[in-house]
């Protein structure tokens, strides 16, 4: 599924980095020590992991860095041009907005978002076929109604706990999430648009692999 080929390396200029002090992005019950720069680097991970890298077009590009600096550049693309604003969402408090300009495709050109229980992304996707027409930054987007499907997810208790699809997510989605020799399994609600290729991704150590998805009610 192209959602899980990290192929910007990197591409996100994020405006804020900082979750909610309550959040806790890894269970308890794994014995892993949660760090601010963990989640940053699982935020660049999850955005990174919405876009394939497309080469005679000029787009803008920005690339992130974990510090929240971005640097501006122009690059050279096959296809399209893609402007993107992605919100990272941590139990339900905002933890970003972050704005990417790089190359597209057009199957990348859907907005999606996956809900993982405990981390929700929300994309907002725009793409374009002229030189330099991407220098457009998005607004996030609103709030998604329930859609009716539902899906596992996990906590610090296990992967028992159920969580409710919103707006395009209509496949189940579980994945493995490795930091050194720490691993937890992340399951949630998911758009189809992110399962449509394969990969497993990485960036600054750490790892996603064994990625699932799959169409039904708690199918995952």
């Amino acid at each position: 599924m192209y959602y899980f080929q990290a192929l910007i390396r990197p591409r996100t200029a994020l405006r804020s980095l900082r979750a909610p002090s309550t959040a806790r992005l890894v269970p308890p019950s794994l014995g892993v020590q949660e760090t601010p720069t963990m989640k940053s680097q699982v935020t660049l991970l999850l955005i990174c992991m919405l876009f394939s890298k497309a080469l005679s077009l000029t787009c803008h590009q920005s690339v992130p860095h974990l510090s929240g600096t971005c640097t501006n550049e122009k690059i050279i693309c096959a296809d399209q041009c893609l402007t993107a604003t992605t919100s990272v969402y941590m139990r339900g408090a905002k933890m970003s907005d972050a704005n990417m300009k790089a190359c597209g495709t057009a199957e990348m050109c859907v907005s999606e978002s996956m809900n993982l229980g405990v981390m929700k992304m929300v994309n907002n996707v725009k793409c374009c076929q002229t030189d330099l027409c991407n220098a457009e930054t998005l607004p996030a987007l609103p709030k998604q109604a329930p859609n009716g499907r539902s899906c596992y997810s996990c906590d610090a208790n296990g992967c028992s706990v159920t969580v409710n699809c919103e707006g395009s997510e209509d496949r189940c989605i579980s994945v493995s999430v490795k930091q050194g020799s720490n691993t937890m399994s992340m399951k949630g609600c998911v758009s189809k648009s992110l399962c449509t290729s394969s990969g497993s991704p990485s960036t600054s150590g750490i790892d996603m692999s064994n990625v699932k998805c799959c169409e039904g009610n708690l199918c995952n």
